[in-house]
Protein backbone atom coordinates (compact mmCIF):
# COMPACT_ATOMS: atom_id res chain seq x y z
CA UNK A 1 0.00 0.00 0.00
CA UNK A 2 1.25 3.43 -0.86
CA UNK A 3 0.59 6.56 1.14
CA UNK A 4 1.68 9.89 -0.27
CA UNK A 5 0.64 13.51 -0.52
CA UNK A 6 0.02 14.92 -3.97
CA UNK A 7 0.02 13.12 -7.29
CA UNK A 8 2.94 11.18 -8.64
CA UNK A 9 2.88 8.71 -11.50
CA UNK A 10 3.81 5.28 -10.22
CA UNK A 11 4.18 2.61 -12.89
CA UNK A 12 4.33 -0.94 -11.55
CA UNK A 13 5.89 -3.72 -13.57
CA UNK A 14 7.60 -7.07 -13.21
CA UNK A 15 10.02 -8.14 -15.93
CA UNK A 16 12.33 -11.01 -16.62
CA UNK A 17 15.87 -10.44 -17.76
CA UNK A 18 15.01 -11.00 -21.42
CA UNK A 19 11.88 -8.87 -21.57
CA UNK A 20 11.56 -5.39 -22.92
CA UNK A 21 11.73 -2.48 -20.47
CA UNK A 22 8.79 -0.45 -19.32
CA UNK A 23 8.62 3.23 -20.22
CA UNK A 24 7.41 5.59 -17.52
CA UNK A 25 6.21 8.97 -18.72
CA UNK A 26 6.70 11.40 -15.87
CA UNK A 27 3.44 13.33 -15.54
CA UNK A 28 3.83 14.64 -12.03
CA UNK A 29 6.81 14.89 -9.73
CA UNK A 30 5.77 16.26 -6.37
CA UNK A 31 7.26 16.12 -2.91
CA UNK A 32 6.29 12.94 -1.11
CA UNK A 33 5.53 13.95 2.47
CA UNK A 34 4.34 10.68 3.98
CA UNK A 35 6.01 7.34 4.27
CA UNK A 36 5.62 5.08 1.26
CA UNK A 37 4.74 1.57 2.26
CA UNK A 38 4.80 -1.34 -0.19
CA UNK A 39 3.80 -4.41 1.73
CA UNK A 40 4.43 -7.93 0.48
CA UNK A 41 1.38 -9.21 2.34
CA UNK A 42 -2.30 -8.53 1.90
CA UNK A 43 -4.38 -10.92 4.03
CA UNK A 44 -7.60 -10.14 2.19
CA UNK A 45 -9.22 -13.48 1.55
CA UNK A 46 -11.49 -16.19 2.89
CA UNK A 47 -14.65 -14.17 3.46
CA UNK A 48 -17.57 -14.49 1.15
CA UNK A 49 -17.99 -11.77 -1.48
CA UNK A 50 -21.73 -12.34 -1.79
CA UNK A 51 -23.02 -13.92 1.43
CA UNK A 52 -23.51 -10.98 3.76
CA UNK A 53 -24.26 -13.21 6.73
CA UNK A 54 -20.88 -14.91 6.48
CA UNK A 55 -19.20 -11.58 5.88
CA UNK A 56 -20.81 -10.11 8.99
CA UNK A 57 -19.67 -13.16 10.95
CA UNK A 58 -16.12 -12.73 9.68
CA UNK A 59 -16.16 -9.06 10.72
CA UNK A 60 -17.52 -9.90 14.16
CA UNK A 61 -14.73 -12.44 14.64
CA UNK A 62 -12.08 -9.84 13.77
CA UNK A 63 -13.57 -7.52 16.39
CA UNK A 64 -13.43 -10.30 18.99
CA UNK A 65 -9.81 -11.10 18.09
CA UNK A 66 -8.69 -7.47 18.08
CA UNK A 67 -10.43 -6.41 21.29
CA UNK A 68 -7.73 -6.12 23.93
CA UNK A 69 -5.09 -7.26 21.41
CA UNK A 70 -1.91 -5.31 22.14
CA UNK A 71 -0.79 -5.77 18.53
CA UNK A 72 -3.71 -3.65 17.31
CA UNK A 73 -4.40 -1.18 20.07
CA UNK A 74 -5.93 1.70 18.13
CA UNK A 75 -7.64 0.76 14.84
CA UNK A 76 -9.20 3.77 13.17
CA UNK A 77 -7.43 6.31 15.37
CA UNK A 78 -3.85 6.42 14.07
CA UNK A 79 -2.02 7.21 10.83
CA UNK A 80 -2.18 3.48 10.05
CA UNK A 81 -5.91 3.86 9.45
CA UNK A 82 -8.36 1.07 10.08
CA UNK A 83 -11.86 1.02 11.51
CA UNK A 84 -12.89 1.67 15.11
CA UNK A 85 -14.10 -1.65 16.51
CA UNK A 86 -17.47 -0.30 17.62
CA UNK A 87 -18.08 0.94 14.08
CA UNK A 88 -17.20 -2.48 12.68
CA UNK A 89 -19.55 -4.17 15.15
CA UNK A 90 -22.43 -1.87 14.31
CA UNK A 91 -21.95 -2.46 10.57
CA UNK A 92 -21.76 -6.23 11.07
CA UNK A 93 -24.94 -6.29 13.16
CA UNK A 94 -26.75 -4.12 10.63
CA UNK A 95 -25.69 -6.35 7.75
CA UNK A 96 -26.71 -9.52 9.57
CA UNK A 97 -30.15 -8.05 10.25
CA UNK A 98 -30.63 -6.85 6.68
CA UNK A 99 -29.52 -10.23 5.36
CA UNK A 100 -32.51 -11.86 7.06
CA UNK A 101 -34.88 -9.30 5.47
CA UNK A 102 -33.28 -9.16 2.01
CA UNK A 103 -36.07 -11.12 0.29
CA UNK A 104 -38.84 -8.83 1.56
CA UNK A 105 -39.16 -6.73 -1.58
CA UNK A 106 -37.05 -4.34 -3.63
CA UNK A 107 -36.45 -1.83 -0.86
CA UNK A 108 -35.20 -4.48 1.57
CA UNK A 109 -32.94 -5.94 -1.11
CA UNK A 110 -31.48 -2.51 -1.79
CA UNK A 111 -30.82 -1.88 1.89
CA UNK A 112 -29.10 -5.25 2.16
CA UNK A 113 -26.88 -4.53 -0.85
CA UNK A 114 -25.90 -1.15 0.60
CA UNK A 115 -25.01 -2.72 3.94
CA UNK A 116 -23.06 -5.46 2.16
CA UNK A 117 -20.96 -2.96 0.22
CA UNK A 118 -20.28 -0.95 3.38
CA UNK A 119 -19.16 -4.09 5.21
CA UNK A 120 -16.77 -4.97 2.39
CA UNK A 121 -15.32 -1.44 2.43
CA UNK A 122 -14.76 -1.54 6.19
CA UNK A 123 -13.14 -4.97 6.01
CA UNK A 124 -10.73 -3.80 3.33
CA UNK A 125 -9.79 -0.77 5.46
CA UNK A 126 -9.29 -2.96 8.51
CA UNK A 127 -7.28 -5.44 6.47
CA UNK A 128 -4.96 -2.64 5.34
CA UNK A 129 -4.58 -1.49 8.94
CA UNK A 130 -3.69 -5.01 10.08
CA UNK A 131 -1.27 -5.37 7.20
CA UNK A 132 0.56 -2.14 8.01
CA UNK A 133 0.52 -2.47 11.78
CA UNK A 134 1.65 -6.09 11.78
CA UNK A 135 4.62 -5.37 9.51
CA UNK A 136 3.77 -8.60 7.67
CA UNK A 137 4.31 -10.74 10.79
CA UNK A 138 2.11 -13.82 10.15
CA UNK A 139 1.48 -14.48 13.83
CA UNK A 140 0.29 -10.92 14.39
CA UNK A 141 -1.89 -11.07 11.27
CA UNK A 142 -3.55 -14.27 12.43
CA UNK A 143 -4.11 -12.85 15.91
CA UNK A 144 -6.37 -10.19 14.33
CA UNK A 145 -8.78 -12.70 12.84
CA UNK A 146 -7.55 -12.06 9.31
CA UNK A 147 -5.72 -14.68 7.28
CA UNK A 148 -2.23 -14.55 5.82
CA UNK A 149 -1.70 -14.41 2.10
CA UNK A 150 0.17 -17.33 0.56
CA UNK A 151 3.41 -15.33 0.45
CA UNK A 152 3.46 -15.06 4.25
CA UNK A 153 3.78 -18.78 4.68
CA UNK A 154 6.67 -19.15 2.24
CA UNK A 155 10.17 -19.95 3.41
CA UNK A 156 11.86 -17.29 1.29
CA UNK A 157 15.02 -15.58 2.45
CA UNK A 158 15.43 -11.84 2.07
CA UNK A 159 17.52 -11.31 -1.07
CA UNK A 160 20.93 -9.63 -0.99
CA UNK A 161 21.41 -5.98 -1.87
CA UNK A 162 21.77 -5.32 -5.60
CA UNK A 163 24.90 -3.77 -7.01
CA UNK A 164 24.80 -0.09 -8.02
CA UNK A 165 22.21 0.68 -10.68
CA UNK A 166 23.38 1.62 -14.18
CA UNK A 167 21.89 4.89 -15.44
CA UNK A 168 21.71 5.46 -19.19
CA UNK A 169 21.24 9.01 -20.48
CA UNK A 170 18.98 8.71 -23.52
CA UNK A 171 18.54 12.38 -24.39
CA UNK A 172 15.34 14.44 -24.64
CA UNK A 173 14.79 14.15 -20.89
CA UNK A 174 14.82 10.35 -20.82
CA UNK A 175 16.91 7.98 -18.75
CA UNK A 176 17.14 4.21 -18.47
CA UNK A 177 17.77 2.39 -15.21
CA UNK A 178 19.24 -1.11 -15.12
CA UNK A 179 19.45 -3.07 -11.88
CA UNK A 180 21.93 -5.94 -11.54
CA UNK A 181 20.00 -9.19 -11.15
CA UNK A 182 19.86 -10.66 -7.64
CA UNK A 183 19.22 -14.33 -6.96
CA UNK A 184 16.02 -14.92 -5.01
CA UNK A 185 14.45 -11.56 -5.87
CA UNK A 186 10.87 -11.52 -7.13
CA UNK A 187 11.26 -7.92 -8.29
CA UNK A 188 12.88 -4.65 -7.29
CA UNK A 189 12.00 -1.24 -5.90
CA UNK A 190 13.68 1.64 -7.69
CA UNK A 191 13.89 5.11 -6.16
CA UNK A 192 14.96 8.08 -8.28
CA UNK A 193 15.73 11.33 -6.47
CA UNK A 194 15.27 14.47 -8.55
CA UNK A 195 17.80 17.10 -7.55
CA UNK A 196 18.42 16.98 -3.81
CA UNK A 197 18.97 13.55 -2.33
CA UNK A 198 17.06 13.04 0.91
CA UNK A 199 17.13 10.03 3.18
CA UNK A 200 15.35 6.76 2.45
CA UNK A 201 15.38 3.67 4.58
CA UNK A 202 13.91 0.20 4.84
CA UNK A 203 11.92 -0.47 7.99
CA UNK A 204 10.77 -4.07 8.01
CA UNK A 205 8.46 -4.48 5.03
CA UNK A 206 8.18 -0.76 4.38
CA UNK A 207 10.13 2.04 2.71
CA UNK A 208 10.35 5.33 4.56
CA UNK A 209 11.17 8.84 3.34
CA UNK A 210 11.39 10.69 6.68
CA UNK A 211 12.51 13.98 5.13
CA UNK A 212 10.31 13.98 2.02
CA UNK A 213 11.94 14.96 -1.23
CA UNK A 214 11.12 15.08 -4.93
CA UNK A 215 11.15 11.41 -5.80
CA UNK A 216 10.00 8.91 -8.40
CA UNK A 217 9.26 5.51 -6.90
CA UNK A 218 8.76 2.34 -8.94
CA UNK A 219 7.61 -0.03 -6.18
CA UNK A 220 7.67 -3.22 -8.27
CA UNK A 221 10.33 -2.53 -10.85
CA UNK A 222 11.88 -4.85 -13.37
CA UNK A 223 15.56 -5.12 -14.19
CA UNK A 224 15.22 -2.45 -16.85
CA UNK A 225 13.09 0.70 -16.63
CA UNK A 226 12.86 3.86 -18.73
CA UNK A 227 11.72 7.23 -17.38
CA UNK A 228 10.83 10.07 -19.73
CA UNK A 229 9.75 13.69 -19.30
CA UNK A 230 12.64 14.79 -17.08
CA UNK A 231 14.13 18.27 -17.37
CA UNK A 232 17.53 18.34 -19.12
CA UNK A 233 20.28 19.45 -16.78
CA UNK A 234 18.55 17.94 -13.74
CA UNK A 235 20.61 15.70 -11.50
CA UNK A 236 19.07 12.30 -10.82
CA UNK A 237 20.23 9.83 -8.19
CA UNK A 238 19.12 6.20 -8.33
CA UNK A 239 18.98 3.55 -5.62
CA UNK A 240 17.40 0.10 -5.86
CA UNK A 241 16.58 -2.76 -3.56
CA UNK A 242 15.62 -6.38 -4.16
CA UNK A 243 12.46 -7.84 -2.64
CA UNK A 244 10.51 -11.08 -2.30
CA UNK A 245 7.93 -12.60 0.04
CA UNK A 246 10.42 -12.61 2.92
CA UNK A 247 11.12 -8.89 2.75
CA UNK A 248 13.36 -6.22 1.26
CA UNK A 249 17.12 -5.90 1.00
CA UNK A 250 18.98 -2.73 1.88
CA UNK A 251 19.21 -0.08 -0.83
CA UNK A 252 22.10 -0.18 -3.26
CA UNK A 253 24.85 2.42 -3.32
CA UNK A 254 23.41 5.60 -4.89
CA UNK A 255 24.48 6.53 -8.41
CA UNK A 256 24.01 10.01 -9.89
CA UNK A 257 23.98 11.50 -13.39
CA UNK A 258 22.69 14.60 -15.14
CA UNK A 259 19.80 14.39 -17.57
CA UNK A 260 20.36 15.64 -21.10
Amino acid sequence: MLKFAGMCLLRQSIFGINQLPTTISLLYILTIKLNIMASQFFPLKNWSKSNGQKKAGFATNTVTKMTGNANFASPGTTINGGVVLTVMTAAANDLAAKYLLRLNGTEAAGQYNTANVLMETLLVKQCNYVNITSGGDPDKIKSSGFNCSAETDSKSVIPPTPGPAIIGINGDGAISVSTPKVDGADDYCTVIFIGEVTSVSVIGKYISFPNGGVTIVIPRAGLHEIVTGLTPGTKVTVMTLAQNAAGKSAFSTPVSKFVS
